[in-house]
């Protein structure tokens, strides 16, 4: 079973919007609302997968059910704690007939209530000798401290567990430092980390190659429509998306995090698992709602994937 720690969970509002502009006023169609965060959509595509998975996380009271229940009703294992009134939103504005969209419009966490962190980190040592990887993933809810994912990758892997981290900014270097299992990172993320204004293809090795005693057994840099970059076992792979999808990449980069750790928890290849996140991730860019994919189509994506060795 893997576990996900995603304190930063939200509620997804999901418009389409035909001809989108700014400054205008617009109609939409009805819109989707589905649980949100990173967390959310990782937890969505390991289930659709087939794989068992429970997520813990920080929600509002008035609001948690629009996350807890669907998740629940898919089979997912949910554990949240109230630490706000009300958990943020998130709105994403599909425009699928240009290639701007989508707009997304993400809140700020609610600032935690005390005591909040440790409530939740009991719920993690409960969670731990039941799973054998932990995720930890998104961005910091407001009162967290810095090392927050440092501390709970530590512990996991003082437990023996498989250990994971997808993050930016702060979260992102305190976490590297706790030697996770396997790391995602986008090309943003990699520029900001490293200080490079513009990263590409020799600048992403020259780093992984110089920093490989620092970083994660398991390292991939991901670049949209141009695919993926992974640094494992002292090599490095590179492969493009078996096709190329548009109707929404919000999540895109959770589906490949989550094909990755769904298929090396179950095989220990490094390379299928490369294949199924690169399909993962096209799949969940062919559906409007992020964190869903269609599994069927994702067997056949990942067949046709060639993978090369840098």
């Amino acid at each position: 079973m893997l576990l996900i720690v995603c304190p930063n969970l939200a509620v997804d509002r999901i418009l389409e919007v035909p001809n989108f502009r700014a400054a205008a006023v617009q109609r939409s169609t009805p819109a989707i609302v589905q649980p949100g965060g990173k967390g959310s959509n990782v937890a969505r595509v390991f289930r659709q997968l087939g794989g068992e998975v429970a997520l813990a996380g920080f929600a509002g009271r008035r609001n948690s059910h629009h996350i807890t229940e669907p998740l629940r009703n898919l089979g997912i294992h949910v554990d949240v704690v109230e630490a706000f009134d009300e958990s943020r939103t998130c709105t994403i504005i599909l425009d699928l007939a240009s290639n701007r969209h989508p707009t997304v419009i993400n809140e700020e966490s609610p600032l935690l209530e005390s005591n909040a962190a440790e409530r939740l980190l009991r719920i993690v040592d409960e969670w731990l000798p039941r799973v054998t990887a932990v995720l930890v993933d998104g961005s910091l809810s407001q009162g967290l401290d810095d090392d927050f994912y440092r501390y709970i990758l530590e512990r996991a892997r003082s437990s023996g567990k498989f250990t994971a981290l997808d993050a930016a900014g702060a979260a992102l270097a305190e976490g590297i430092r706790a030697r996770p299992d396997f790391l995602k990172i986008n090309a943003q993320e990699f520029g900001d980390l490293v200080g490079v204004s513009q990263p590409n293809t020799q600048n992403m090795l020259e780093y992984l190659s110089d920093a490989r005693d620092r970083l994660a057994h398991h390292t991939a840099i991901t670049f949209g429509e141009a695919g993926a970059i992974l640094s494992a076992g002292g090599g490095f792979w590179q492969a493009a998306p078996p096709e190329i999808f548009s109707a929404n990449p919000i999540g895109a980069g959770d589906a490949f995090a989550a094909g990755y750790l769904y298929e090396f928890m179950k095989s220990g290849d490094m390379e299928r698992s490369f294949r199924l996140a690169l399909a993962a991730a096209a799949s969940d860019a062919s559906t409007v709602r992020p964190g869903h994919i269609i599994p069927d189509d994702v067997k056949s994506l990942a067949a046709s994937i060639d993978v090369d060795q840098l």
